[in-house]
């Protein structure tokens, strides 16, 4: 009996992170269950330190270029996950819709970092009319959708993969500590890219002098100054960027962590590893509706506030376990990555594929 060829999924990307990886990595095993193939192209993806499973192809953007993708491939179903700055989205879309290719627009609905700027609001809405699905982060974002697209738009709820992550093969805590000579008790961590939104002076002029706790940085982008703070300040530390297995050790070893003024996908690496979160009362991304103010973390309104808490955490035990119990919790029952994929699995049957 002759077997029956898969069905293809395209996903047109911008730069693809290495967490990205990991996440199309496991959506190519649930596709396959499903007897889809799962294909990603992209300008640029980040480098990363375990194999790649989809089916990966890399270009240069260009209409031309992606359209000769798209006839190689001859996906069943693709998916836009671009900027608006990413010229070929309008394109790409129009074409699918020639072809008869369903085309699904996976983003946040529009830019929420300019939520008032009616020209590109405007783009973006027009988008979201000539996709034929929409997969939004979160429900919370349905208020930048037209009712009539709200219609054909489903949630995947944006999270992590972490079923790769072998922590039998991790140094331990007291190891790690040892390696980046950090002393201090209790560490609290900063993990993301440094941008002055992201809010690291805050910690930066909060914890100077505390003996028993370590404000550990790991990301790019640190500038002088702050070198200049942490180098004069015995109990900060900065390890530059850290990908894969060596930043899950030093997710492993923290015990609190906080990006005060933004998060976003680190929240859920943090709760994953069990790790309470703490930050301002700010725009944040989508991510932030799984932290439960009280319960896994603290959502501050003030600077003072934010450090007062911390400060609670990193000296109250019973305080510390149970919010780091609570934030494990959270990750087992709502950040799994099949929760997400079911998102995509919904918006695919959609479109009729």
């Amino acid at each position: 009996m002759e077997q029956k060829s898969p069905k293809k999924i395209l996903l047109i990307s911008n730069r693809v992170m290495h967490y990205r990886s990991r996440i199309y990595n496991k959506f190519f095993d649930l596709f396959a269950k499903l007897g889809y193939e799962f294909h990603v192209a992209s300008n640029d993806y980040q480098k990363v330190d375990f194999p790649i499973r989809y089916i990966k192809h890399e270009r240069a953007f260009s209409t031309s270029g992606y359209i000769k993708i798209i006839k190689e491939i001859n996906p069943d179903v693709c998916i836009n996950f671009l900027h608006l700055k990413d010229k070929i989205i309008i394109p790409l879309t129009f074409y699918c819709r020639f072809k008869g290719i369903p085309m699904i627009y996976w983003n946040h609905g529009i830019n929420i970092k300019t939520p008032d700027a009616k020209l590109k609001n405007s783009i973006f809405h027009f988008i979201h009319t000539i996709s034929n699905a929409i997969i939004l982060y979160s429900p919370a974002q349905l208020k930048y959708l037209s009712k009539k697209n709200q219609k054909k738009t489903y949630i995947a709820k944006n999270t992590l993969d972490f079923s790769d992550v072998n922590k039998s093969t991790l140094r331990s805590p007291k190891e790690v500590k040892a390696a980046y000579g950090i002393k201090e008790k209790r560490v609290l961590l900063y993990i993301s890219r440094i941008l002055p939104y992201k809010g690291l002076d805050i910690l930066l002029n909060n914890f100077k002098g505390n003996e028993d706790i370590a404000l550990v940085i790991v990301g790019g982008g640190i500038n002088e100054q702050q070198q200049a703070t942490i180098d004069s300040t015995p109990n900060y530390y900065y390890l530059g960027e850290k990908y894969g297995s060596e930043v899950d050790e030093i997710y492993q070893m923290g015990d609190v962590f906080s990006t005060p003024g933004h998060i976003g996908l680190a929240l859920n690496q943090a709760m994953y590893w069990g790790k309470p979160v703490v930050v301002l009362n700010r725009i944040h991304a989508p991510e932030i509706v799984y932290l439960k103010n009280g319960e896994n973390g603290f959502i501050a309104n003030t600077e003072e506030e934010l450090k007062t808490k911390i400060l609670n955490l990193c000296t109250n035990e019973n305080a510390l376990a149970k919010a780091s119990q609570a934030a494990r919790k959270t990750y087992e029952d709502e950040m799994q990555i099949g929760n997400m994929f079911q998102g995509f699995v919904d918006a695919i049957h959609f479109v009729g594929k």
